[in-house]
């Protein structure tokens, strides 16, 4: 599994931070809290997402036209 901490969710005062219960956890909110100031770090446990084939990211960015 590709586990990555930069493939996280930038959205309206939050940042969607995918984590792996890893002690590199702490300091990936850490420095994303240093880049944001101004939006609130939610940490995701994203290990089930990762296991699909993707992350945060990547599963909310594709929305299927209704026809």
């Amino acid at each position: 599994m590709a586990a990555s901490y930069v493939n996280y969710l930038t959205g309206n005062g939050f940042i969607a931070l995918p984590v792996f219960n890893d002690p590199m956890d702490q300091k990936a909110i850490d420095t994303l809290q240093e880049l944001y100031p101004d939006r609130k770090i939610e940490a995701i446990y994203a290990r089930e997402i990762l296991l699909g084939g993707g992350n945060i990211h990547c599963i909310t960015q594709q929305v299927p036209a209704r026809k």
